[in-house]
């Protein structure tokens, strides 16, 4: 990779300066603050995801009987080096599937809507003695190519929200990888 003199990138009023892998520090936010440990596990107790640039955008597990908690959202904003060729969001998560429009995720680059994911009302709602273990597993990698340079940078939201009722470990985990001019 050739060296590439930029000026830091302003998000949200703050100017960031970026890291050697083309991203800068990510502002995590939300109810329950996204962290750079997986927990939404393919398996139990074995992360979806491993190496750097990896986030919990939220975790949702609810208490019995209808796994009930208040809404959860995470949050993940970061600059991108202008000159990135591509980005890469590796998207590892569950959804239940008793309604749709619950249990969101939605990826936007430079204010722009590129992917959503969320539950899809594809079983009927259980009464209220019902196992709870309905979910949609999503296992995707989402590829978005800049096509522009944008000389401050390119802005990349991730954000989502849970259900209040079903959640039986919804959630979602990313990990990011960009691709940077040689």
């Amino acid at each position: 990779m050739s060296n590439i003199l930029v000026t830091p990138i302003k998000i949200d009023g703050t100017h960031y300066c970026l890291q050697d892998d083309g991203l800068t520090v990510p502002i995590l936010g939300g109810d329950m603050p996204s962290s750079t440990t997986p927990k939404i596990a393919a398996t139990a107790g074995v992360p979806s995801f491993t190496g750097n640039n990896i986030f919990n955008v939220y975790q949702a597990i609810g208490t019995a009987p209808n796994y009930s908690t208040a809404r959860i959202t995470g949050s993940i904003k970061f600059g991108v080096h202008p000159c990135a060729e591509k980005i890469d969001i590796e998207v590892y998560g569950r959804a239940d599937t008793y309604d749709a429009g619950f249990d969101t995720l939605d990826i936007s680059i430079d204010g722009v809507s590129i992917k959503d994911f969320e539950s899809d009302g594809s079983t009927p709602r259980p009464p209220a003695v019902a196992p709870f273990s309905n979910t949609k597993t999503f296992d995707e990698t989402v590829t978005h190519t800049f096509t522009t340079d944008i000389p401050c940078g390119h802005i990349v939201n991730i954000s989502g929200r849970s259900g209040s009722i079903y959640n039986n470990n919804v959630g979602y985990d990313v990990k990011i990888t960009v691709t940077l001019p040689t």
